[in-house]
């Protein structure tokens, strides 16, 4: 799979003439990880909305291989961008082999024919989400964390070079969180798919991620590698708090611990 460039020009979008998104100028990192971090409202769903072209921008453009996303044909485009909403929703009675196999939709002919290549690219996905002995099973049947792989699946079935996904780990607990930013990782090491990703865990984020960007009231406030974004200064900037940034045990990369009001210690006698 060859490695994708996405780039965002003096972009501006928003909804029903509210202005969300004004100014954005972003390269992302082909064939690396991307966290889009930020306060509730700030704009990091809309940003995605607009990357992946299902919202209009209202003025700049949002290039992939140097065309404009809004130019290509919709096939086109979902052979080559590939995306996971926040809250994705399935029809009632699906199962997980239906749901993944939906990702061949782009590569389907006007007959609707199933070739080798779909059933090869199905079954990879499920393979590499650990889905496949999960294949029979309807959906609603699933835990959070194997649900979420299994949409995590379908994208990967639809093999694009980018991946955006918006919160995948919500509504996760924290080992199911874990579970699934190890599953992109591996598929970033092992396809070289540029993925970006909305998170709210700043941790996870400077750790899974290669670069952080950070945006305030639908601006970019901050971009760079963990250790340039996750700093006291921009913790404050961008969320209003007040933490302590220490080097994470296991990774290296910053950890933010919260300062709060209220600190742990033996009661007062």
């Amino acid at each position: 799979m060859s490695t994708q460039t996405l780039e965002i020009r003096d972009l501006a979008a928003g909804y029903g003439g509210r202005r969300v998104l004004e100014g954005i100028d972003l390269a992302l990192l082909p064939g690396r990880i991307t966290a889009i971090v930020g306060a509730n409202a700030c704009g990091k769903s809309t940003l995605l909305r607009a990357m992946s072209r299902l919202l209009a921008p209202e003025r700049g453009e949002v290039l992939l291989d140097g065309r404009a996303v809004h130019t290509l044909p919709p096939k086109a485009l979902a052979r080559r961008l590939g995306l996971l909403p926040q809250t994705p929703i399935a029809p009632e009675g699906l199962s997980v082999l239906d749901l993944v196999s939906r990702g061949r939709h782009p590569y389907q002919r006007l007959l609707g024919r199933w070739s080798a290549a779909d059933e090869a690219a199905v079954a990879r996905a499920l393979d590499t989400t650990a889905m496949t002995d999960l294949a029979g099973r309807d959906l609603s049947e699933l835990s959070g964390g194997q649900r979420q792989r299994a949409w995590i699946a379908m994208a990967l079935a639809q093999e694009t070079g980018v991946l955006l996904l918006d919160e995948p780990t919500t509504f996760l607990d924290i080992s199911h969180q874990v579970e699934v930013l190890d599953l992109l990782t591996d598929l970033n090491r092992s396809r070289g798919t540029t993925i970006v990703m909305v998170l709210h865990d700043l941790n996870l984020a400077a750790r899974y991620a290669d670069r952080l960007v950070a945006m305030q009231g639908g601006r970019v406030h901050a971009e760079g590698p963990a250790e340039a974004v996750m700093t006291p200064q921009v913790l404050r900037e961008v969320f209003g708090l007040e933490a302590l940034v220490i080097p994470d045990p296991l990774s290296g990369r910053p950890m933010m611990i919260p300062r709060g009001r209220h600190r742990a210690g033996a009661p007062e006698s």
